[in-house]
């Protein structure tokens, strides 16, 4: 079996980023989703990742067990910081942290995303890790994380109808740009 210890910090950075980057390129594939769209996508998603947490695989399991992890010290961390800022630097530090992040923040609220750059960014970072894993890792578990990354991105985009050419066309499943998305991620993966 192989072990995320087997793996260098910046490969088990990638090899955690590709899920979650997968699951974002996938909410923005055809576009920007309305609120209702949004909420089906993400839940769907999140169905898929707790699913993982009990996968049949090991490494897959591993996986997404490190990310639910990783998630909760980023929150933790996060919200010491707020709650402290001086506590992570020193205090002339933190005022100027401080006021970075408020202007971080004014500068992107109400800024939209990039649905290209993000599926583009989950396409190249899912073809980093299989080619990592592929180089280190046994092959059931490279095929199982593979099957779970491209899982990931059809369960997103079929969780909620899209319509395609304007008010009056039919809702169709997977909207055109989720199945490019979709066929992307499946010759990143080698398939």
């Amino acid at each position: 079996m192989t072990n995320l210890s087997d793996f260098s910090d910046d490969e088990l950075d990638q090899i955690l980023d590709a899920p979650g980057a997968v699951l974002k390129g996938a909410t923005l594939a055809d576009g920007q989703p309305g609120a209702i769209q949004f909420f089906k996508e993400m839940a769907s998603g999140a169905k898929v990742f707790r699913e993982a947490q009990e996968h049949e695989n090991d490494f897959v399991r591993e996986v997404a067990v490190a990310m639910r992890a990783r998630l909760g010290e980023q929150n933790a961390a996060e919200a010491e910081a707020a709650r402290n800022p001086a506590s992570q630097v020193g205090v002339a530090s933190a005022a100027a942290a401080t006021d970075r992040a408020a202007t971080d923040r004014a500068a992107t609220e109400g800024a939209r995303p990039d649905p290209e750059g993000e599926t583009a960014r989950a396409v190249e970072l899912t073809a980093a890790s299989v080619k990592v894993l592929r180089e280190r890792a046994d092959a059931a578990d490279v095929e199982a994380y593979a099957d779970w990354i491209l899982r990931i991105a059809e369960e997103v985009a079929e969780a909620a109808g899209t319509k395609e050419g304007g008010f009056f066309s039919k809702r169709v499943m997977v909207s055109t740009g989720e199945r490019d998305f979709i066929d992307r991620l499946t010759a990143a993966v080698g398939r």
